[in-house]
């Protein structure tokens, strides 16, 4: 019940926000979204991260998309950043000890790229055209198929899917599958009617894949830290990067779709 209940209030606020607020607005909120997301990460990982590292990795963050904002391209520029800045604060910040011991090197680097940079794309998506239908697209395709997949899954589960997270199943999986495609039918004859049925359909199954790995990722890490959830922001569900897990993997894959 907490779960319906959760969703039942943040869906409408959320759909509000992709349709009518202006792209500055929606780079901002995607961007409050990157830097809460980022915060649930450092609190999991073990070792913990360095405060001095966090801070510079959120100003980077804020950074990179106030440039998608104002500045177009210049985002480019910027990414290298997250690994050169961190890398030269712990060099100069380790006095004599050898830097490439220091605790919690690598997921402090890598945290911007899993979090960040598909969220970075998620605001591209945005400026192309019917980019705000995309990213509803997407959403519809992705919550239709965890929603699917946890209650088929909790209703007829009884293949494991695999260890580093238990309530896994076969059968979640292939119902979550199932409604991507469904989802995806019907999202791109209403919205799309252009568009090959089956191309819309293809790429909705090929964004729930992709999707369900990136649940089974972060599930790796909550294993490593000994965690069921990144935190307690969303009841019924966990916190925000337990939401977002599934569509840092799924972004990707409708952008080259929409790029190329």
């Amino acid at each position: 019940m907490k779960r319906v209940v959760t969703a039942l209030i943040t869906i409408p606020p959320l759909v509000g926000i992709i349709c009518f607020a202006p792209l500055y607005a929606l780079a901002l909120f995607i961007m409050v979204v990157a830097l809460a997301s980022l915060h649930e990460f450092y609190r999991m990982i073990r070792p913990p991260a360095q405060k001095g590292l966090m801070i510079i990795t959120y100003l980077l963050t804020v950074f990179l998309f106030s440039s998608l904002i104002f500045r177009d391209i210049f985002y480019v520029a910027i990414l290298p950043l997250f690994i050169m800045i961190p890398l030269g604060y712990i060099l100069l910040s380790s006095g004599r000890d050898n830097p490439l011991k220091h605790d919690g090197i690598g997921p402090t680097i890598v945290a911007p790229f899993y979090v960040c940079l598909p969220l970075m794309l998620l605001v591209l998506v945005a400026r192309l055209p019917q980019g705000k239908l995309w990213i509803l697209y997407l959403l519809s395709v992705i919550f239709a198929g965890d929603t699917a997949a946890f209650y088929v899954g909790r209703c007829f589960g009884k293949h494991g899917l695999i260890q580093i997270s238990p309530g896994k199943t076969w059968e979640g999986t292939v119902g979550g599958l199932l409604a991507n495609a469904v989802i995806a039918g019907i999202f791109g004859s209403v919205f799309f009617p252009s568009l090959s049925l089956t191309c819309i359909v293809v790429l909705g199954m090929s964004i729930g894949i992709f999707g369900q790995i990136g649940d089974l990722v972060e599930s790796l890490f909550k294993r490593s830290s000994d965690l069921k959830d990144s935190g307690t922001l969303l009841p019924g569900h966990g916190g925000l990067l337990d939401r977002i897990d599934s569509l840092l993997f799924a972004i990707p894959v409708l952008y080259l779709y929409l790029a190329f």
